[in-house]
């Protein structure tokens, strides 16, 4: 019984409920004035003919015009001219055509539509609003101006509660200061933030930003990219799987599958970590992370390292480039190794720092510091500073050496050309009857040696001030004796071939 009485209660509420809703959804329309009034029935429908300073109101909604027809029998209203509707005292629609369905609660307007509320205006020529949802939308082009947006698109969806955009085809919003193009975009009048979807590009002062999927706060200038992300700033291109960008600071942080070109300096930076500031001319990127530096048409220099950094400390400066830790260099006629780098394209240096040592086809050159020369695209010449040391392998355990405190010279592309030994110097030397049969080592000990190369083999050798020269067969000295003292042989250093991690 108890059972019986607890369903019988429930339907019961059930029911009112029920009513109760359908009741109000399907009250009437309501007029509340005109200038004139003129009542028809025909064919079993009732008009209500309304002229002058139509006034009406439908639940929490009011609609104003200059003429209207009542159709009470449908429960629908047809009103011409200045219309205008005020839903709930928080949104304002005008237009000069309204078809409203009193059952539905839809209403059409036609014929320069303006909908507004408390943070933006739209302006269209047809729009659909449903006054329960509190949902309106446009299919034949339209505009919203909210603060200093301004967003136009083909189709758009104004959800009114929420206070939110959706909007496709050909999306437009301009702003002073970037303007944002995209073929799907979502845009909260509230919290003035735009999400994007598909095909988007936002265009700035001094940036310009590329990608298919992300968000962008028009307040904070803050932003997040993803598909196929680019950010183009003066000079450089940063890429990767996942942009941020402060565009107040001019601050770009990159994830995953980096790629930063500066087409001045014409070098390309790689990683999976990476940050560039527009305010400090700073790029650095880590993680996996090379760069290759285009000496030529067909030429380039590979570079890795643990991090690199791209940076310019003035603005008539040109930019620096530096690597650090774990640093390699490679072309395939020269290879590097050092701890730290530095590439200075004021006077086109490039410095390695760290027990750097470089070898070019059977030559090994180890230094305090190693600075090259690039002159259009091509190493021109270099310095060895401070503990000096050449080792050209011959044959088996033989090898040709050339010690001092400093090292100068010029090249020929990777070649040493010319070579001038200063402090110290010291040299061995396998010379050779031809090119198969040895007949003695040479010793010398002077202050100054010079030394002229061809195709990588020493063709001439000058020595300067107090030089000391003596001949050996091969089988006088012993094995030590074939070492100038700090001889290292480090071929094992040496990067044989292009490896990204």
């Amino acid at each position: 019984m108890l059972h019986f009485l607890r369903k019988t209660l429930l339907l019961t509420f059930s029911l009112f409920t029920g009513l109760a809703v359908y009741a109000q959804s399907r009250s009437k329309v309501e007029i509340l004035g005109a200038n004139n009034f003129e009542y028809i029935k025909t064919g079993g429908v009732q008009i209500s003919k309304l002229i002058g300073n139509v006034k009406m109101k439908h639940q929490n909604t009011w609609m104003y015009c200059d003429s209207a027809l009542l159709y009470e029998t449908e429960n629908k209203v047809e009103a011409f001219s200045n219309v205008r509707i005020n839903h709930n005292d928080s949104v304002t629609i005008t237009g000069n055509y309204l078809l409203y369905d009193g059952n539905t609660r839809k209403a059409f307007i036609t014929q320069d539509v303006q909908m507004v509320d408390k943070s933006m205006t739209l302006s269209t020529q047809q729009l659909d609003y449903d006054l329960n949802n509190q949902l309106g939308y446009y299919t034949n082009g339209g505009t919203i101006i909210s603060t200093d947006n301004k967003l136009t698109s083909e189709i758009g969806y104004y959800y009114s509660r929420q206070r939110e955009f959706f909007f496709k085809r050909n999306v437009v919003l301009v702003n002073p200061d970037y303007t944002i193009k995209s073929d799907t975009l979502m845009y909260n009048t509230f919290t003035k933030i735009a999400y994007f979807f598909g095909s988007t590009n936002i265009k700035g002062k001094s940036e310009e930003i590329f990608c298919e999927n992300g968000w962008y706060n028009t307040v904070k200038d803050l932003s997040q990219f993803s598909r196929n992300a680019v950010l183009f700033t003066d000079k450089t291109m940063l890429s990767a799987d996942s942009l941020f960008y402060d565009r107040k600071a001019r601050l770009g942080k990159a994830f995953r599958n980096i790629h930063i070109y500066d087409s001045a300096q014409k070098i390309h930076l790689y990683g999976d970590y990476g940050q560039s500031n527009g305010r400090t001319n700073i790029s650095y990127v880590n993680k996996k992370s090379y760069a290759i530096k285009l000496m030529g048409k067909q030429d380039s220099l590979f570079l890795f390292a643990d991090t690199l950094l791209l940076f310019q400390k003035e603005r008539n400066q040109k930019q620096m480039l530096k690597a650090f830790h774990q640093v390699k260099l490679f072309k395939p006629d020269l290879q590097a190794v050092c701890d730290s780098l530095v590439y200075m394209s004021d006077d086109s240096s490039m410095r390695l720092y760290h027990k750097p040592v470089i070898w070019s086809g059977k030559n090994q050159v180890s230094a305090d510091t190693i600075i090259f020369f690039i002159n259009k695209g091509k190493l021109d010449s270099f310095n060895f500073l401070n503990d000096a040391f050449l080792v050209s392998k011959e044959k088996g355990a033989h090898y040709n050496q050339i010690k001092g405190k400093n090292m100068f010279g010029n090249m020929d592309s990777t070649s040493i050309k010319i070579m001038y030994v200063y402090g110290n110097a010291q040299s061995i030397h396998y010379e050779k009857e031809d090119s198969l049969r040895y007949i003695g080592i040479n010793k010398i000990d002077c202050s100054e040696m010079v030394f002229s190369f061809s195709r990588g083999q020493m063709e001439k050798a000058v020595f300067i001030k107090d030089a000391e020269a003596t001949m050996y067969t091969l089988d006088e000295l012993k094995p030590e004796e074939l070492r100038l003292n700090g001889f290292k042989w480090q071929e094992k250093r040496r990067p044989q071939k292009l490896y990204f991690q």
